[in-house]
């Protein structure tokens, strides 16, 4: 497998904000990895039911704790305990933790991040359970934006850890949307949706594209791309990570210290 990033696929980064590699990590690899974060999932609910947890905190009627270092945001209906996503995540599994230093996922960003050397930004998780709610249209930049000063260098890597179709809930981008910058954000959808993208009002006739795709896969994209994910329909769930990558010698988002990656790292 060539891991630098390709022409083409440098090509596509320019013009549509992404590009897609079909099953970067094998089956048995995949396994592993599903147990990791399925381990991951059973402390964070075990700690939410503590008697010393966090309080859970609402934004919009939604729940947002920290929990086990993370920020934890669970699914919308309040009678789930599952969790919708968390940011950081791979402090909490070796297994996990050595992701960031994989090449098949950072080599590829040196070409897009422009440098040869690269650290972590951060890195989130999303389970996407049966009945999972729907992400709304975004960009990440807004979001980063207030930590991250070279918001404009950074790259992220969002990578199926199950076959993701249109049924279950799969990631979803509408391309060359990165190339209008940021973009205006709803003002009707309280304090988080200022950083959900109107796209009605700016995108209203830009085509939407379900990336479907096998587990393993991994998509490398923009900044400023517009994505989101529906409603996962499946009867099983449908889990991916992100890591965001940055050039090296930068902090980390939600986590203390510089966090190099790869070759870079001591």
């Amino acid at each position: 497998m060539t891991l630098a990033a390709t022409s083409s696929e440098l090509e596509a980064f320019r013009a549509r904000g992404y590009f897609v590699r079909e099953r970067v990590f094998a089956a048995a690899e995949l396994e592993v990895l599903r147990s990791a974060v399925e381990r991951v999932h059973t402390r964070v609910v075990s700690e939410s039911r503590a008697p010393h947890a966090a309080g859970v905190e609402r934004i919009d009627g939604k729940r947002y704790q920290e929990l086990a270092g993370a920020c934890v945001k669970w699914e919308w209906d309040e009678a789930r305990a599952d969790v919708r996503s968390m940011e950081p995540f791979v402090h909490l599994d070796p297994a996990l933790d050595a992701l960031a230093d994989d090449p098949r996922l950072w080599r590829p960003v040196t070409r897009l991040c422009g440098t040869e050397r690269l650290a972590l930004f951060t890195d989130k998780l999303n389970f996407k359970r049966p009945g999972g709610a729907p992400f709304p249209w975004h960009q990440d930049s807004p979001y980063f934006a207030f930590e991250c000063p070279h918001v404009d260098r950074l790259v992220s890597v969002q990578v199926y850890l199950d076959d993701a179709t249109a049924e279950n809930g799969c990631l979803w981008m509408i391309p060359g949307s990165h190339r209008a910058g940021v973009l205006p954000g709803l003002t009707d959808r309280g304090v988080v949706g200022r950083l959900y993208t109107d796209v009605e009002r700016a995108l209203a006739e830009a085509p939407r594209v379900p990336l479907a795709a096998p587990a393993g896969s991994a998509i490398f994209f923009h900044g400023d791309v517009v994505h989101g994910s529906q409603v996962n329909r499946s009867s099983a769930s449908r889990r991916a990570f992100v890591l965001t990558y940055q050039p090296a010698g930068h902090s980390q988002f939600r986590r203390p210290g510089v966090r190099d990656v790869g070759a870079t790292r001591t």
